[in-house]
């Protein structure tokens, strides 16, 4: 390979990971309403938590589809 094709590899690797990171919105349902709790920068799994961990009685958080 030459360095011209590795080159663009790591570029586009690079991109890949950054571009996992975004902002999410938590969407929280209860039996009344529903409404926007919030957002989380980061990675799905960590905003998933993190709408999970604002859900209390029987109001569930999850990330807005």
């Amino acid at each position: 390979m030459s360095m011209r094709t590795i080159f663009y590899v790591l570029i586009f690797l690079a991109c890949g990971l950054f571009s996992c990171k975004k902002t999410y919105i938590c969407e929280c349902k209860n039996s009344n309403t529903t409404y926007v709790a919030g957002e989380k920068e980061g990675t799905r799994n960590q905003a998933k938590k993190y709408c999970q961990d604002l859900s209390s009685g029987d109001t569930k958080c999850n990330i807005q589809q």
